[in-house]
């Protein structure tokens, strides 16, 4: 029988319900991936939410195939901690029942930012909650209830984030963490508590919200009727606080210190600066929270849908050629020239713009038309290398705007899925002229709630002797000649790009 211990990890991001089965020297044994549903309540789409039971039975699912399917004896397990998207959020009733459990992309309240408008500038609101546009959070969402909701909003008791709300159902215990509050916009994240100002502002009841602890502190014990379920025979398996499914990513790929920046390649690309003071973009663009680190903040940028151009380049050119649309991409940039640039593409990645968020673009391929004079025609590859170019110049945007916030030294790591692609990693490290750090394990929100509890159950003194000892990175070196190549064809892509917005 193995002598390691092992840490139950839950993921609940964007598009499944990840669970994991981490030892406790960080490797990922086990995992079960679930994808989930959303219901739409209005026929824009504008309005989500989670089936509450659905998602439910499906972490519990998660938990306990991986334990079945590892053979894992309850006498090895020492924690279980989770994360989860960010801007998700649930509210319950005095019984601690369900009224309403929404997904990062429930944003009924562009039908109530008026009334924030009427209380708050857009400046006083960002400085506060270094968040912006009110659409997104649970702010809105709250005063979307109580104008259109008002028996559901009357029942009201307890507003917990995502993550807080996996806590409450594990162990039955009411709490958030720093990481969770700061994505709700109705916390203070510079001083790292709610917002009297805004709480009073709107009349919410001071007890809605719950008390805050560190990231990483051991919250409860895992209910028993939970351990019967998932197939444990063991009770008092302690239950540790991670937070946000970001702040577990960039603790798992090992960015913790000012200076480093975590590159998130998921449906999105979220670049986040580590930095030891709270900073506010004077443009109230990119976005600042806390680090699940005691004393750091992280300044966020977004490239946008990067995760979610790939998935549709495979789909729609690649699907019916291949079933390994993925490795025949590998192929592609491989054996493409990556100094060709004869082909644009312009799909959507390009630097974070919250005031123009809501602006739909048009995705343009640019090449050279196929004419009888021509002594080579743009094939398929071409393609390829335009698109994986496109997300990589929207992810160097933001990594040039990130940089301006800190004049410490700047070293770049990456994780999640597309980093999965050595080649792209590659290409990657050239167009942003730096060296990637890509940790063995890409699914490393697993790795950063088991941080998390090794750190809450004192086999270590902090985050930083867990990353040193046993976080192991590969790296990609920058190629100078393809690097200084690359910023001549992104000065192209730029060019090009800012003419295509003028229609």
């Amino acid at each position: 029988m193995s002598t390691s211990k092992k840490i139950i990890s839950l993921d609940f991001s964007s598009k499944n319900i990840k669970v994991g089965l981490v030892t406790d020297q960080l490797k990922l044994i086990a995992t079960s991936f679930q994808p989930y549903t959303l219901i739409n309540e209005d026929v824009d789409g504008f309005a989500k939410r989670f089936s509450i039971e659905e998602i439910w039975d499906k972490i519990l699912l998660g938990m306990k195939t991986v334990l079945s399917s590892s053979k894992t004896d309850s006498k090895e397990l020492i924690g279980i901690s989770s994360c989860a998207q960010r801007m998700a959020v649930v509210f319950l009733d005095k019984d601690g029942n369900e009224l309403y459990g929404g997904p990062n992309i429930d944003i009924r309240g562009i039908d109530s930012a008026y009334l924030i408008e009427d209380e708050f500038t857009e400046e006083e609101l960002f400085n506060i909650t270094g968040h912006l546009p009110s659409i997104l959070f649970c702010l809105a969402r709250l005063l979307w209830f109580k104008e259109e909701e008002e028996e559901t909003y009357s029942k009201i008791n307890k507003i917990l984030m995502l993550d807080d709300w996996i806590i409450y159902r594990l162990t039955g215990t009411f709490c958030t963490d720093k990481t969770s509050a700061s994505e709700s916009q109705l916390f203070d994240v510079q001083k790292g508590e709610w917002s009297s100002e805004i709480i009073e502002a709107f009349k919410f009841e001071n007890e809605w919200f719950p008390p805050i602890m560190d990231s990483g502190t051991i919250v409860g014990e895992l209910k028993e009727e939970i351990s019967k379920k998932i197939g444990l025979e063991r009770n008092h398996l302690p239950v540790i606080k991670s937070g946000g499914d970001t702040q577990a990513t960039l603790l798992g790929m090992g960015a913790i210190e000012e200076g480093n920046i975590g590159l998130s390649l998921g449906t999105t690309a979220p670049l986040h600066l580590v930095v030891d003071k709270p900073i506010l973009d004077a443009e109230c663009n990119h976005w600042l929270m806390h680090h699940s680190i005691k004393n750091k903040w992280i300044i966020e940028a977004n490239a946008g849908n990067t995760g979610t151009v790939y998935d549709w380049y495979k789909d729609c050119f690649l699907r019916e050629l291949t079933n390994d649309p993925d490795a025949l991409i590998e192929t592609h940039l491989r054996t493409m020239d990556l100094t060709d640039d004869s082909t644009f593409a312009f799909l959507g990645p390009e630097l974070m713009r919250i005031k123009d968020q809501t602006s739909i673009k048009r995705g343009v391929f640019l090449f050279q038309a196929p004419v009888m004079v021509a002594e080579t025609f743009t094939k398929l590859p071409n393609f390829t290398k335009a698109v994986m170019d496109n997300i990589g110049f929207g992810i160097l945007e933001s990594h040039q705007a990130l940089k301006k916030f800190s004049s410490a030294k700047i070293e770049t790591f990456c994780a999640g899925g597309l980093s999965h692609s050595t080649e792209f990693c590659k290409l990657l490290a050239n167009i942003l002229n730096t060296e990637l750090k890509v940790p063995k394990i890409r699914d490393s929100a697993f790795i950063g709630t088991a941080i998390n509890t090794l750190v809450a159950l004192d086999r270590y003194k902090n985050e930083r002797e867990v990353v040193d000892k046993l976080i192991e990175h590969e790296r990609f070196p920058i190629n100078l000649e393809l690097a200084d190549k690359y910023q001549t064809i992104y000065k192209e892509w730029k060019r090009l790009n800012e003419k295509i917005s003028e229609f």
